[in-house]
């Protein structure tokens, strides 16, 4: 960090950043962000008020940018400026079907009107409300709201900015007492932080501040040995723009009543390792983002688990990066994703999760495909946790089938549907694993399951209702008794392969029941499942359940 002369009167300052020595991904995120909104953007576009303050003697600029870092040429008036740019907000007004109470005194909040509006309902019956209108305070999000970036936005509110905004206001404002910088400048002028953040930065470059959790998720005052967090003035500064880098996902579960909740927010930090590749690239990831929503969520954000996150976002950059160079290896941008589950509960912020996950060109291949090839939230959950751990497709089913009511597995379209696609995935993998001399006992096991099992279900109907599928096919009375018959013997066997948990109990009802009827296997194939069967028999269960749901 470069100074005039005069220590006590500095003028302009040159803030030199390396991307090797910056503690944390967030930081390196940070740096990404800053670039993004200074040279991206502010300097890019000709940002009108950026611009007017530069004219008047404000300085902000990147003088210069390579794969290693940035360096940043600023003044007071430019550090007001960025701060004004960051934290700009405005004041909108919002309907509130009750009156607001203080938190602490719960003392009614006066509104600044009341409306009457008319709502129809499911029923199409039109019903006349009584609203209350607050005033609430907006961040403006920068760049983020431009419609380049966001393409369901006008050019100040869409899909994906409200999003970033409610996880600001929600997570790191989430306390009313920090949300003092915007709400300050939603009222008129403001510059108290820039003159505070100015005087921290003119200090000795080994000048350190508090860290706290609005800058930097998961700090605390003090940790556990009464050691308080600190950091670098200089680095801190980066904290500021990390939420422009960064992106904000929405982790949704199935409950019991298979309907979907929403659980906090994953935050996929980028572990930026090139970072004017990465700032290049960035703006065609978040602008290839598509403006569909899914409840009043935006549907890209959507993922069954907070680690999808990361796969996610390496794989949008996996896709921009074959676009520009025909590479794949994420690497080259990212050494990796941190990503940090949390959500608001009652008046504290709480962190769910916190991992990480390196770029691995397979994993996001099959992430793609998993995505990409799934229907059933709750089974493209059960792959994906297989495959960040790197589990056997299958493994967690019996538990995720023998605990969920049967209507959300073998009674669901869209899961059936998948189990289908899956073992026909694994056929597919196995015959090309052959063609390649490779050795393929494994997935062979799962053909003949599946195999057996659709066998079972075709003679059960034939002999003891009379339906085969090719004598009835082109008879469409009677499709819809082979469809119910074929769902009844399915469920039945399933039910019981379920409630038999014990190994002997299991084998005794596969080898009487499943293999009752003909089954025209060869022998080395008899052998390696009889052998299966007892040395491998929680995989012969799985995949028996498995496959009743995909011949349901």
């Amino acid at each position: 960090m470069a100074k005039t002369k005069a220590a006590t009167a500095v003028e302009i300052l040159t803030l030199n950043y390396q991307l090797a020595e910056l503690p944390s991904s967030q930081h390196r995120a940070g740096l990404a962000g800053l670039v993004m909104v200074v040279d991206k953007w502010l300097r890019q576009h000709e940002e009108p008020t950026f611009i007017e303050k530069v004219d008047k003697g404000a300085i902000c600029r990147i003088t210069q940018l390579n794969a290693d870092g940035a360096t940043l040429e600023i003044n007071q008036a430019g550090l007001e400026a960025l701060f004004d740019e960051i934290y700009a907000a405005s004041t909108e007004e919002q309907a509130r079907p009750q009156l607001l109470k203080n938190s602490r005194t719960k003392a009614i909040i006066e509104p600044l009107r009341e409306e009457e509006r008319e709502e129809t309902d499911a029923k199409g019956k039109v019903k006349t409300k009584k609203v209350y209108i607050y005033p609430v305070v907006v961040p403006g999000g920068s760049f983020l709201a431009d419609s380049q970036y966001d393409k369901s936005s006008d050019g100040k509110n869409g899909h994906w900015i409200k999003l970033w905004r409610d996880m600001v206001w929600s997570i790191l404002r989430g306390v009313p007492a920090t949300r003092k910088p915007f709400e300050a400048r939603a009222d008129g002028n403001y510059a108290e932080d820039a003159v505070k953040v100015w005087k921290d930065l003119t200090q000795p470059e080994t000048f350190t501040v508090d860290l706290p959790s609005t800058y930097f998720l998961g700090a605390q005052a003090f940790n556990a040995e009464t050691v308080p967090f600190k950091d670098r003035a200089r680095f801190q500064f980066l904290l500021h723009f990390w939420l422009f880098a960064a992106q904000i996902y929405i982790p949704a579960v199935i409950n019991n009543e298979g309907n979907r909740d929403f659980i906090g927010y994953a935050l996929a930090i980028p572990d930026v390792s090139d970072l004017e590749g990465f700032c290049d690239e960035l703006p065609f990831v978040l602008s290839d983002r598509t403006s569909e929503i899914s409840g009043y969520r935006p549907r890209d954000a959507i993922v069954d688990l907070a680690i999808e996150s990361a796969l996610d976002l390496l794989r949008r950059l996996r896709d921009r990066l074959i676009v520009t160079t025909g590479e794949q290896a994420t690497s080259y941008t990212v050494l990796g994703v941190d990503v940090i589950h949390t959500e608001k509960q009652g008046n504290n912020v709480r962190v769910l999760g916190v991992t990480r996950l390196d770029p691995d060109p397979p994993m996001v291949n099959e992430y793609s495909r998993i995505r990409n090839g799934y229907w059933s939230p709750l089974f493209r959950k059960q792959r994906l946790l297989n495959l960040v751990n790197h589990h056997p497709w299958y493994q967690g089913f019996d538990k995720l089938l023998c605990s969920l009511p049967y209507e959300q597995s073998i009674e669901n379209d869209y899961f059936r549907r998948d189990v289908r696609e899956a073992f026909q995935h694994e056929v597919e993998q196995m015959d090309e694993s052959m063609m390649n001399g490779e050795q393929v006992n494994g997935a062979k096991l799962d053909e003949l399951v599946f195999q057996l099992v659709r066998n079972y279900v075709g003679r059960k109907l034939e002999s003891k209702y009379q339906l085969k599928w090719s004598e009835i096919k082109d008879k469409p009375d009677k499709k819809k008794d082979y469809e119910e018959m074929k769902q009844k013997i399915a469920k039945d066997a399933f039910l019981a392969v379920r409630s038999r948990t014990e190994k002997m109990d299991f084998i005794n009802y596969f080898a009487s029941t499943l293999c009752s009827v003909p089954q025209y296997l060869k022998s080395e194939d008899y052998l390696s499942l009889t052998q299966a069967l007892y040395s491998d028999h929680d995989r012969i269960r799985t995949l028996t359940l498995l496959a009743l749901s995909a011949n349901s």
